[in-house]
């Protein structure tokens, strides 16, 4: 099960375009892409001979021919009627989709991941939800990708490292086949985000780009040269791991997880929302002011965004917290950039999304430890960048599945069966 390369994102970028603007042009096309000629060209034909769009004369122009010798024409969508589904699985909240083959959201689904009793059963609890509207809109569903706050492990096609929704060696693969029909991917959440960003966020015309998302848990997605890197264990990415030894003041509260090693806390474990949580509670229980308040029992009675609500009206201990976790977003950050050197840097997740009125400062401290600082800003898409990531994910599966099969792309790898 795979997201693809986002270079591959091209084809479906070019069908998308001209979606949009209801009819457009090739010149149009490429200007607006960044793509070249040949490359819009290829596209087209492609496309053409799928029967994803038509080509005809521009009104008044049929005549008319240019230097080259083509007729003026216009490109207009003539794609089959029908839906895709895309969901993300958080480790507490499940939000699905319904979309038409325009990119258009036909109806929503949101639900508690553990609302069916397991994450798995809430993600298929919210796949027949969407199946249902589908239905009622009598429009067939064409295609279903599923972002995971975990990895498939690329021998066992198990999924593995997901502890917010407990799967270690879980056969999510297994579940969906018996489940679905219809063709279907599952990636990790962070890697849908990517590809969301390059759709229709920050990362769209942008060849090399990192996408760090910060909030109950931390992930990672790193695109090189329009590429997603993967790594050996689709664990490329992976920021959680970074480690942070020692942690500046203190102990990491209730000490780092037994899967870090050697006792060494990764930047999860100190930027995380449970480990801002924790590290307001124990300052606060060392004494600093606070107006956050406290529990008797010592755990903290505010939540994360509470905490930079606190660090902006100026609160000592939400101030220190917030200092704390940009100086290890900065060393995250300069880590990735000396390693990889991406044009940006995109902070997503609720925590990311936080960060944005102290990025000047994240900037200079960047930019202070690394040969060429990236650009850094925060996601515009909310919290939907997997889910958008997700659906552009379905609509290329069915742009491809149309187009006959020697035109497709012969990088795209083949779905399990």
């Amino acid at each position: 099960m795979d997201v693809g390369n986002i270079a591959e994102l091209n084809t479906f970028l070019v069908l998308d375009a001209v979606r949009s603007r209801g009819e457009t042009t090739r010149r149009q096309l490429g200007r607006e892409l960044g793509l070249s000629d040949a490359s819009v060209s290829r596209i087209v034909k492609r496309l053409l001979a799928g029967g994803l769009i038509e080509e005809l004369p521009r009104d008044g122009a049929a005549a008319a021919v240019t230097v080259r010798g083509r007729t003026p024409s216009v490109l207009r969508f003539v794609g089959p009627a029908g839906a895709v589904i895309a969901v993300d699985l958080g480790g507490t909240r499940c939000h699905g989709a319904l979309a038409d083959l325009a990119g258009g959201t036909l109806a929503m689904d949101f639900r508690a991941s553990a609302d069916a009793g397991d994450a798995a059963a809430s993600l298929l609890a919210c796949i027949r939800a969407l199946r249902g509207r589908a239905a009622g809109l009598n429009v067939p569903v064409r295609a279903v990708v599923v972002g995971i706050p975990a990895l498939i492990d690329p021998l066992s096609q198990l999924a593995t490292a997901g502890p917010n929704v407990h799967w270690q060696g879980f056969d999510l693969l297994g579940v969906l086949r018996a489940e679905l029909t219809e063709p279907f991917e599952v990636d990790n959440d962070v890697n849908l985000a990517a590809l969301g960003e390059a759709w229709r966020g920050q990362g769209r015309g942008i060849s090399s780009f990192v996408t760090m998302s910060l909030g109950t848990g931390i992930g990672g997605a790193v695109v090189i040269d329009g590429h997603l890197i993967r790594g050996s264990h689709n664990a490329a990415g992976e920021v959680a791991y970074f480690p942070f030894w020692p942690r500046p003041p203190g102990p990491v509260p209730g000490g780092p997880p037994a899967d870090r090693g050697a006792g060494r806390p990764g930047f999860e474990d100190v930027a995380s929302g449970p480990a801002l949580r924790a590290r307001a509670a124990e300052l606060i229980r060392g004494g600093v002011a606070s107006e956050l308040a406290v529990r008797p029992g010592g755990e903290p009675g505010f939540e994360v965004a509470d905490v930079f609500a606190a660090a902006a009206a100026g609160d000592p201990a939400g101030d220190q917290v917030v200092a704390e976790l940009t100086g290890y977003v900065a060393a995250a950050v300069a880590g990735v950039t000396a390693l990889v050197d991406p044009e940006r840097i995109i902070l997503d997740g609720a925590i990311g999304r936080a960060l944005e009125p102290w990025l000047p400062g994240l900037r200079t401290a960047v930019a202070a430890s690394v040969f060429r600082p990236p650009g850094i800003v925060v996601s515009g898409l909310g919290a939907d960048a997997a889910i958008t990531g997700a659906i552009a994910r379905a609509l290329a599966i069915v742009s491809e599945l149309d187009v006959p099969a020697h035109l497709r792309p012969i990088a795209r790898r083949p779905r399990k069966s």
